[in-house]
């Protein structure tokens, strides 16, 4: 009886999940057990039994400029809330990716390679660390494992202390480093202790290059040296302010942070005459942040620092700074700021609706021509050279604050869950404050180009399996952007909103799996969603609709042929010489028909038919056109 007893909760989860969604009926193995044990529930809500790690991290960094190196010192305290006792822990050490004999997605300039971050120092518990002994320690591609002297049981926490420095890359930087003319971003920099949760324990994954995030949310005290004529911006807030400025600095600084209106902080000329600094010989830039997932920062010595205030919640007056920092004769930098302030703005009232999660955010100019790189409240972005591209990559990277950082999504795996978000709100924001450029139809073009090819992942594949970068794109990029889309268009706007914020408050600062998200959006919604997440998130369905007849009263059958829930737009010319437009939204499809009917004017005898539109993905244009 025993045995029987042991079963059949088992066997009673596995009914469960079976009367569900056949989309949790394909659940792998170690989340299905995650909700078995409660961590994780079937309304998408965290389960009774869910836990979260985390680390209290004490940083001392010294960046010299001279030699492009950063050395550092940290004390990490490591929280263990699992119901497990830990026998090892894993250290990141990101900057192993330029290390000699290590495996990259990308090619590296010879003369960034070196030996990896060096460690000088490691204690646990204030017991020294044998890094040449293999049983005290193992060190892969980019990650340390150490053997812990004594199992960390459930509730307790260790003390790990670390000094470590690497060189600071300077012809290929990825993600972070010294871009020239005393300009660093520095990210992916300190040892960090890599995620343990609910479904792997210890990630493992290795940093390549591709994947990027996936951390606890943790307490951050850093203090950063460099020479005394550099800035130093951080994620945080900066706490000793008055040791680092001059008067007339601060009182502009003061007046930005009080200002709905952009103001100048500081200005490169200024800087060159001595008039932003106390000290310029060394100086110590000490920040503070608060349950966020990740620390970079940025200096540079010659910049254009603007600012300003923004209230994102009207119930509370919580107000979040808004920086830029740029150099001298940039092509759109010197607007950033506004489109700082814009993309807050429309994050916060519009979509996602949900006020800025952070106090602050810096959008520095690495003086590139292109790309972004997001931090919590850091951007790490290039010049674009027209202004719509500039107005969006700012919001782009911007609201990654939200996804990953303000929801703890595991980028690693599912980068879908916070690329597609940032690729897709942006096309709203895009068609308020640049609606002469479509940026939607340009990720439609890029879907078409990918839909229905072999080498198309479904975004249900982990992430760090896919070692083709286009195809990585298409993965965490188009397709998720327009599935969430058309989710939206299916559930309507209102809808889409509640069940929206209905997952942000079920897993901000938590670790949702794609699960959790399909659960909270039909449970929020009280919809059966089989029929849409299937073809989008699971299967290789593909955009292609076409017209399969056109009958004698009118009726036009349209032939879901690739299997992708979408949109119809139907445009029809008829023999008086006029035209009328039909429009059928994506729920048309919820009953997992093959084909769907629009009736249209009987009165009048078509002449030709055309179906779709430049939003409405579709990689065979062919069967598009009917004249009866």
């Amino acid at each position: 009886m025993k045995k029987l007893y042991l079963i059949f909760p088992v066997l009673l989860f596995s009914l469960l999940i079976s009367a569900q969604n056949s989309f949790n009926a394909l659940m792998p193995k170690e989340i299905r057990e995650a909700y078995r044990e409660g961590t994780r529930s079937l309304s998408g809500k965290p389960g009774p039994n869910y836990w979260q790690n985390y680390s209290r991290y004490e940083i001392e960094a010294t960046l010299d400029t001279e030699k492009s190196e950063l050395t550092g010192y940290e004390k990490i305290t490591y929280y263990n809330n699992s119901p497990d006792s830990l026998v090892t822990i894993v250290l990141r050490l990101y900057q192993d990716l330029f290390k000699k004999g290590n495996s990259r997605d990308w090619p590296v300039n010879p003369e960034d390679l070196h030996d990896g971050t060096q460690i000088n120092l490691l204690k646990i518990n204030n017991q020294l660390i044998d890094l040449n002994n293999p049983s005290a320690a193992n060190r892969t591609s980019t990650n340390l494992i150490v053997s812990l002297p004594e199992p960390l049981h459930s509730g307790d926490s260790v003390e790990i202390s670390c000094s470590w420095s690497f060189p600071v890359s300077k012809n290929r930087p990825v993600r972070m480093g010294n871009y020239g003319d005393n300009n660093f971003f520095i990210a992916y920099w300190y040892p960090q202790v890599a995620v343990y949760d609910d479904i792997d324990g210890w990630d493992m994954i290795e940093y390549s290059g591709t994947v990027e995030f996936y951390n606890d949310i943790n307490e951050y005290d850093v203090s950063i040296s460099t020479s005394g004529n550099q800035l130093v911006w951080a994620t945080g807030e900066l706490q000793n302010a008055e040791e680092l400025f001059s008067k007339y600095t601060l009182k502009k600084l003061e007046n930005a942070k009080n200002s709905d209106q952009v103001l100048s902080i500081a200005t490169s000329e200024e800087n060159r005459k001595n008039k932003v600094l106390i000290n310029n010989k060394q100086n110590t830039w000490h920040f503070v942040a608060h349950q966020v997932p990740d620390f970079s920062f940025a200096t540079a010595n010659e910049s254009n620092w603007e600012g300003s205030s923004l209230v994102v919640d009207q119930n509370t007056g919580r107000k979040v700074f808004i920086e830029a920092v740029y150099p001298d004769s940039v092509l759109t930098f010197n607007n950033v700021a506004n489109y700082a302030r814009n993309s807050i703005t429309y994050m916060s009232e519009q979509l996602p609706g949900w006020p800025f999660p952070y106090p602050k955010i810096t959008v520095f100019c690495n003086a590139k021509r292109s790309g972004g790189m997001e931090s919590p409240m850091m951007c790490n972005n290039g010049d674009a050279s027209k202004s719509y591209d500039a107005d969006n990559l700012t919001f782009h990277e911007i609201v990654h604050n939200y996804f990953p950082f303000f929801m703890g999504t595991n980028e690693r795996k599912y980068a879908w869950m916070d690329e597609g978000w940032a690729a897709y709100l942006v096309s709203g924001y895009n068609d308020i404050y640049s609606p002469d450029f479509d940026y939607f139809a340009r990720y439609v073009n890029s879907f078409e180009n990918f839909s229905g090819k072999e080498a198309e992942v479904p975004p249900i594949y982990l992430s760090y399996q896919i070692k083709d970068y286009k195809a990585y794109r298409a993965h965490a990029y188009a397709r998720s952007a327009l599935a969430y889309n058309y989710l939206r268009n299916a559930l309507g706007d209102s809808l889409f909103a509640v069940a929206l914020h209905q997952y942000m408050a079920n897993w901000n600062g938590k670790h949702p799996v794609p699960y959790d998200f399909f659960n909270t959006i039909q449970h929020a919604s009280n919809q059966q969603l089989d029929w849409f997440f299937l073809p989008w998130f699971f299967d290789r369905a593909y955009a292609d609709l076409g017209i399969k007849k056109v009958t004698v009263d009118n009726k036009i059958v349209i032939e879901n042929i690739g299997g992708l829930p979408l949109p119809v737009q139907i445009k029809c010319e008829f023999e008086d010489g006029t035209f009328e437009s039909y429009s059928q939204n994506v729920s048309v499809w919820n009953s997992g028909n093959q084909a769907v009917i629009v009736e249209v004017n009987a009165n009048k005898k078509i002449q030709n038919v055309q179906l779709g539109s430049p939003q409405i993905p579709d990689v065979n244009k062919h069967n598009n056109y009917l004249s009866p």
